[in-house]
């Protein structure tokens, strides 16, 4: 009777002569398919299949570029002259990353004040093409437009915001406080805008932010020429220039009366002669003057004859009231006097009537 093989049974040694015991366990060799493309790997894999133990089976990755390469990259980590070489080299990159972020950042102050600069990322915009009256350039930096040192600006479209509503946010947390003034200038290119630019105006006014909106990429351009064309000037570029001979300046002072113009300043300076003469002029000589009708006269002789202080207005009419009261006072004392004497008539004379 032929006894069962059982595999974990404790199996007798054997002499290193004889052959090992059979391993029900142990996968047995395929026949592959001949392919002269065959790899290395595949061969690997195949001795791994037929061999026996586990030293057998990974004997041959030593062998192979991967294990070589590998191994050669642990090896060299595990020196320590490497691994200080490598702390160095990434120590460099981090130092050189930096360096590059602040100089994104801060060049804008070595930046030439004639120049309008453009980010990269805006070469596409069609708002350069209406950029004529002021040079610009390319240059990598957080801002889209740097009109100044303290100056600059960031282009949103409504319909890239719809898109991409988390676009701005993110390029407003990038841009920092570096300027002075930042704007924000919204091309207005969807019909239905209301709800959109009720947001806009909200995250302008919470971070500190010039809203401008057009409607056009040439207002959007025109916009960036004028920031840039007035950098480093006064507000005397814009202010009205003051009248230096003695007709602009008798227009500045009859127009300051709001129904009069400059027609009507030269009428009067012509009829009366002199400034003097019109202050002096009563209501209906004013009303001889051409050209003023009822309600301009009016107007010129309140402003010419009215005083410009409120307490000297004030007083001055508190004494009309006074006047006003002490004369209905003075009315009525005599009105009383004369009844108390009618009166006192009648008593005398009682018997008499008439």
């Amino acid at each position: 009777m032929s006894v069962p093989y059982n595999p974990y049974a404790k199996q007798s040694k054997v002499s290193s002569t004889t052959q090992p015991p059979v391993n029900p366990y142990k996968a047995t060799k395929r026949k592959q398919p001949t392919n002269n493309n065959s790899t290395d790997s595949s061969s690997h894999a195949l001795s791994f299949v037929a061999a026996a133990t586990f030293s057998q089976a990974f004997s041959s990755l030593e062998e192979t570029p991967h294990f070589k390469n590998e191994m050669g990259n642990g090896a060299m980590a595990t020196d320590p002259r490497a691994e200080q070489e490598q702390a160095e080299q990434r120590a460099l990159d981090l130092q050189e990353a930096a360096t590059a972020a602040a100089s994104d950042r801060d060049h804008h102050v070595l930046l030439q004040p004639h120049v309008l600069y453009v980010s990269t990322k805006q070469r596409g915009n069609d708002v350069l093409k209406y950029i004529r009256n002021v040079p610009f350039a390319f240059s990598k930096m957080v801002p889209d437009y740097i009109m100044s040192t303290t100056t600059c600006a960031l282009f949103l479209s409504i319909k890239y915001h719809q898109l991409y509503p988390e676009y701005i946010f993110r390029r407003i947390g990038e841009l920092g406080k570096d300027f002075r003034l930042r704007i924000l200038l919204i091309l207005v290119d969807v019909e239905d805008n209301a709800a959109v630019l009720l947001k806009l105006n909200r995250l302008a006014v919470t971070n500190d932010m010039t809203l401008i909106l057009a409607w056009s990429e040439q207002e959007a351009a025109r916009y960036l020429e004028t920031y840039k064309a007035f950098d480093g000037k006064d507000a005397s570029s814009i202010q009205k220039r003051e009248s230096n001979n003695f007709q602009d300046q008798n227009a500045d002072f009859m127009t300051a009366c709001k129904p009069v113009n400059k027609s009507d300043a030269n009428n009067l300076l012509n009829h009366f002669g002199t400034i003097q003469a019109v202050a002096a002029a009563s209501h209906d000589e004013l009303a001889l003057c051409e050209g003023l009708g009822p309600v301009k006269v009016k107007k010129m002789y309140e402003a010419l004859h009215k005083p410009f202080s409120k307490l000297r207005s004030r007083e001055r009419k508190r004494r009309a009231e006074e006047e006003r009261e002490t004369k209905a006072n003075g009315k009525d004392e005599e009105a009383g006097l004369g009844g108390t004497e009618n009166k006192e008539s009648e008593d005398d004379y009682p018997g008499e009537s008439f």
